[in-house]
């Protein structure tokens, strides 16, 4: 089954770590930041447009993101490497906005061409699964990060990640272990904030994410 994703707002920069997939009823609208899901199995609201875990087989398919601004920096990020064809930082931005525009095989393509470049980069392995994880191979995604995480630990974005795989699962114990590790790694940035926020909630501390993922 091929899950669908809207994005928490946490930036272009950590695009792939912020990713959250939709399942069961909630809103496919495609607006993460107008979507409260909620979770039947952990008790709590969870922040906007987190994954639900209702264990219902229906889908949510949210409209691909198409705004004129993702447009263009597609265009100018496509300009830029076809310039500089090697640039790993160029190639892993383009893929993300290839992500966040749901054109999945373009994203794919991208990072395998990052991790041409440079074999075993963490960053473009890390996101290659999670849109593995997008086209329903979750394993295939998890065993990937697990193998970024076995060489790099203090990797936040893997971790960030992996929880997001456990918790498409409704592995929600897991799930927050991956979270809580994120948060340690680095409280202040924009994942490590999120992270928390998420363990808050799981543990019932708060009901809503804060805004714009501060």
């Amino acid at each position: 089954m091929k899950r669908h994703y809207v994005l928490a707002g946490v930036g272009v920069a950590a695009l792939v770590a912020a990713v959250i997939v939709v399942v069961g009823t909630s809103s496919g609208s495609g607006d993460a930041a107008g979507t409260v899901a909620k979770s039947s199995t952990a008790g709590q609201s969870l922040p906007p447009g987190h994954p639900a875990v209702d264990g219902k087989t229906g889908e949510s398919t949210p409209a691909p993101v198409t705004n004129d601004a993702l447009q263009q920096k597609i265009a100018d990020l496509e300009s830029a490497s076809a310039d500089q064809p090697a640039n790993v930082a160029v190639l892993l931005e383009l893929g993300d906005a290839y992500f966040l525009g749901q054109r999945y095989q373009q994203a794919a393509r991208t990072f395998r061409a990052a991790l041409a470049i440079d074999p075993g980069n963490p960053t473009a392995t890390v996101r290659l699964a999670m849109v593995w994880h997008a086209d329903g191979e979750s394993q295939r995604a998890a065993q990937a990060i697990k193998g970024v995480l076995e060489k790099s630990p203090g990797n936040q974005e893997a971790h960030y990640s992996m929880a997001i795989i456990y918790f498409s699962a409704d592995r929600l114990d897991e799930a927050k272990s991956e979270w809580e590790a994120a948060a340690k790694l680095d409280p202040s940035s924009a994942i490590g904030r999120r992270s928390q926020s998420f363990v808050d909630l799981l543990e019932g501390k708060q009901t809503a994410a804060p805004a714009g993922g501060q």
